[in-house]
């Protein structure tokens, strides 16, 4: 596979996002790390995630990054309603010019306040439509099994998920 030509320079995952993919399609991370952006992870972040070993990472082309210890202390002394892993994405994302894939809205809204890009975790699957590297229905069943285990993927957020795909 070749990446796009419109790909990011790279996206610093959020658990949440990671697991949901890894419970519902973990093809869909490879497809993102190919052509939205390269996916890396923060070491603190991927422990968090169990549903994804070592050997799932490297075959799905994923990055670790191993954090700074400056960059692990100004997370651990940031504030708000972000957890330290949230944080470590920002501040990871911010000092190499990333944008932060997350469906979580403190991270979100963090991240916004210093003009760090940021996708909502489907929002990536929709540019993979968008660009044919994914087909519609695909993605919305895919969209759907998330929702089935994530309860603030709601009727809502599908109903505009699939505006978005032209489903």
């Amino acid at each position: 596979m070749s990446p796009s030509r419109n790909k990011l320079l790279g996206l610093v995952a959020d658990a949440n996002v990671l697991i949901d993919y890894a419970r519902s399609d973990e093809s869909i991370l490879m497809l993102i790390s190919h052509h939205v952006g390269t996916v890396h992870i923060p070491s603190p972040v991927f422990e968090e995630v169990h549903d994804l070993s070592g050997k799932d990472i490297t075959r799905l082309d994923i990055k670790i990054v191993e954090p700074t210890l400056e960059q692990v202390l100004k997370a651990q002394a940031g504030e708000g309603r972000t957890s330290f892993q949230d944080r470590l994405c920002f501040v990871v994302a911010q000092d190499a010019g990333w944008s932060v894939l997350t469906n979580d809205t403190a991270l979100r809204n963090t991240c916004s306040g210093a003009d760090i890009p940021c996708l909502w975790g489907m929002e990536a699957m929709a540019m993979l439509v968008k660009t044919k590297h994914l087909p519609a229905e695909r993605a919305m069943a895919i969209a759907e099994r998330i929702a089935s285990i994530n309860s603030f993927i709601t009727d809502r957020v599908l109903e505009q998920f699939r505006s978005k795909i032209c489903l």
